[in-house]
């Protein structure tokens, strides 16, 4: 699915208001980032911040491509091991109607306009006419299909590889790298974090959940509410809240003050990973003692398994490994500017508007806790070097 939520997402929040209304009364509300974080929260409920330890046991949850002195790279994708679920239905829909379309039609009307050439029998003018129609058809249909599911295609294919959250420490910011069509790149205030955990929560409650990190307009002055959601799937809730303190502690106290990890992610297009993915629904499985059934699941499902594996790959290796501007590779280093950060206008006036207009909107239906004793990092903006 990789970038399907965010595509939706983004979508959501950059609608027309008036559009957006009309389609909320004909279909289900789709949640913005405060109703996503309220619907974890009540009234009482407490609104962590970057300054608060909540847990002793930091964890990378084998969830970061880059670990340095000045910022980390993390994993930002929902559902990345579900791709190539996408590719495999294009795929299987592009080669199943080219090849009954062609090896039924065109291949055909080939073969008998080339032996009108060879034989003293002419098909005439309304042969020539069809075979012409076939080809043309056959084009035809093949760019009404690119036109109608290129913008699914490209939650998969075609596009970056990963989608990525870096953490600086030095500049205070967190920047999100994104495709345009969900997003783009933008760049946010550490001080401006809402992490939606609950430490007291049982374990079993964040099995296969992902650390979800707002960062709200009236905290970051964007103007509108962003959404992240980290890691690869959690093993429970202490795995997810240690990833949120593994986090923490790093922009706050630095790397001595968190575990080195053991493995980093990899933004090459191996054929390791997508193994992994696809096995890792049998992971809780596996944990839990029901090795028997991990396996007999896997070997019943081997044959879809090793699709889905193939389909993975494929999209990895027909998409980019993400790039960041120069602006953001510099940052933090001495002498070089803090990046500007992210504000509804960048995206242009029309979609500014909308992104403004639809944040009040779901301001006003869903109201937030009041975040006690939080500490803006306004003092960070205004520097122009490190």
């Amino acid at each position: 699915m990789m970038f399907l939520f965010e595509r939706m997402m983004w979508s959501v929040k950059t609608e027309d208001p008036e559009a957006r209304e009309h389609w909320k009364k004909d279909a289900a509300t789709s949640e913005g980032v405060a109703s996503s974080i309220a619907t974890r929260l009540d009234e009482n409920a407490k609104l962590w911040g970057f300054y608060e330890s909540a847990s002793d046991v930091p964890t990378d949850a084998g969830s970061l491509y880059e670990f340095g002195e000045n910022y980390i790279d993390v994993r930002a994708a929902f559902q990345e091991e579900k791709r190539g679920l996408i590719a495999f239905a294009f795929l299987a829909l592009s080669i199943g109607l080219n090849s009954y379309m062609f090896y039924g039609f065109v291949w055909t009307v080939i073969g008998v306009l080339v032996s009108d050439f060879n034989t003293e029998k002419s098909v005439g003018l309304d042969g020539w006419f069809f075979g012409v129609s076939i080809i043309s058809l056959w084009f035809v249909m093949n760019y009404l299909l690119w036109k109608h599911t290129w913008k699914w295609i490209r939650v998969e294919l075609f596009t970056q590889r990963h989608l990525i959250a870096r953490f600086n420490r030095k500049t205070r910011q967190v920047y999100v790298n994104r495709p345009d069509y969900a997003g783009g790149l933008v760049t946010l205030p550490w001080g401006a974090v809402v992490p939606v955990i609950n430490p007291e929560d049982p374990d079993f409650i964040g099995a296969s959940g992902f650390l979800i990190l707002g960062f709200l307009s009236d905290h970051s002055g964007a103007g509108y509410d962003e959404l992240l959601m980290l890691g690869r799937p959690m093993h429970g809730n202490q795995e997810l809240v240690g990833f949120w303190e593994f986090i923490r502690r790093y922009m706050e106290e630095g790397p001595q003050a968190v575990p080195k990890p053991k493995r980093l992610l990899t933004l090459r297009p191996t054929p390791i990973e997508p193994i992994r993915a696809t096995l890792r629904f049998m992971s809780g499985f596996w944990r839990n003692g029901g090795k028997i059934t991990a396996l007999i699941t896997g070997t019943l499902l081997s044959p879809l398994i090793v699709l889905h594996a193939l389909c993975h790959w494929i999209s990895l290796l027909l998409c980019w490994a993400p790039r960041w501007p120069k602006e953001i590779q510099e940052a933090g280093q001495p002498g070089k500017p803090i990046p500007k950060l992210t504000t509804a206008e960048d995206f242009g006036p029309i979609i500014g508007a909308n992104l403004r207009a639809n944040t009040l909107k779901e301001r006003s239906e869903t109201p937030m806790p009041e975040r006690k004793g939080w500490r803006p990092a306004a003092g960070h903006q205004e520097r122009s070097e490190v």
